[in-house]
């Protein structure tokens, strides 16, 4: 889920900000332009820790910046196939639920909440209800699932789970499996 991740990059250094103490510069520079972006390889940015790297700074005719290839270590969230994740249910929807995972939210469709058919309640807004069981879910609900499909690219992170199997679902679910045995 998340991952200690050396990053590479050429950094500009702006005119305006020579004198300055270039680690501090590139520091800055590196987390206004990094942090929170998602990128393929090594997912979402979540925080730029430190600069191990600096090479000495290039002149580009035309600019009169310089430019450092520079290499950071980060914080770095990227979900796996078949991993079991817990989060708090944070949306509800016709079509399913969104839970908070790490830094980012995931779906659980209805087909995926259980082996019964989940549907909005006609009595209270934002609750699914199980068909047979009335069993409910809700926002602020501690649920686990699994990741079944984690897609990444350069623009979006789109995460789905299921929470059929055993030792998956809302926390109360598999409390009273639990008590059950």
């Amino acid at each position: 889920m998340y991952y200690l991740t050396q990053i590479r990059e050429t950094i500009r250094i702006p005119p305006n900000r020579f004198g300055q103490p270039l680690e501090e510069v590139i520091l800055d520079i590196s987390r206004t332009k990094n942090e929170t972006t998602i990128g393929g390889d090594v997912g979402m940015i979540v925080a730029i820790l430190s600069v191990n790297e600096i090479s000495p700074g290039r002149i580009v005719p035309g600019d009169g910046a310089t430019f450092h290839d520079v290499e950071y270590q980060a914080i770095s969230f990227r979900p796996l196939d078949d991993e079991v994740t817990e989060g708090e249910v944070v949306e509800t929807t016709k079509f399913g639920f969104f839970m908070r995972i790490g830094c980012t939210d995931a779906l659980a469709h209805i087909s995926q909440i259980a082996d019964e058919y989940f549907q909005m309640s006609s009595r209270s807004s934002g609750v699914l209800v199980g068909r047979e069981s009335g069993r409910t879910i809700r926002p602020g609900d501690l649920v686990r699932g699994k990741i079944i499909t984690a897609t990444v690219d350069h623009v979006s992170m789109k995460i789905a789970v299921t929470m059929k199997g055993e030792g998956l679902g809302l926390k109360t679910w598999i409390d009273e499996k639990k008590e059950a045995v």
